[in-house]
């Protein structure tokens, strides 16, 4: 019973590929590890489209298999490193940004200490529960 153990793992790693490798110039490594962790060709686009955006929104239809989340966070993430305040709303089937309005700034400021001391206060409660 063990041979025959040993014999079909033997079997299976026979049917596995090869291992392949493949050279990277090390400057090029040296940028795969750190960076923004999406498509170049994506992150140039969503930097141009945010430095155009005026008194305008923009819409982005989203393919399907791309989450929104996913694609907000991009957008954000791109927004925060060229300093661009950014609003982004879900709209049904895709998302909606603008450049942010000072009113957009200060909702968001208050959303945040809303959140923030609603936090605080769960987590005396819990202490006390604890007991």
């Amino acid at each position: 019973m063990v041979h025959t153990l040993i014999r079909e793992e033997y079997i299976v790693a026979q049917q596995m590929p090869p291992i392949q490798f493949e050279y990277i110039p090390l400057e090029e490594a040296r940028r795969m590890g750190r960076g923004p962790r999406m498509d170049p060709q994506l992150y140039e686009a969503l930097q141009e489209k945010l430095h155009t955006l005026g008194d305008h929104a923009t819409r982005i239809t989203l393919p399907e298999g791309l989450n929104a989340t996913t694609m907000k966070t991009r957008i954000l993430r791109v927004a925060n490193a060229i300093n661009v305040p950014v609003t982004v709303r879900r709209v049904p089937g895709g998302l909606l940004f603008w450049r942010s309005t000072d009113e957009d700034l200060q909702q968001a400021r208050e959303v945040a200490s809303r959140l923030q001391a609603g936090q605080r206060g769960r987590g005396s409660r819990r202490s006390r529960r604890r007991r």
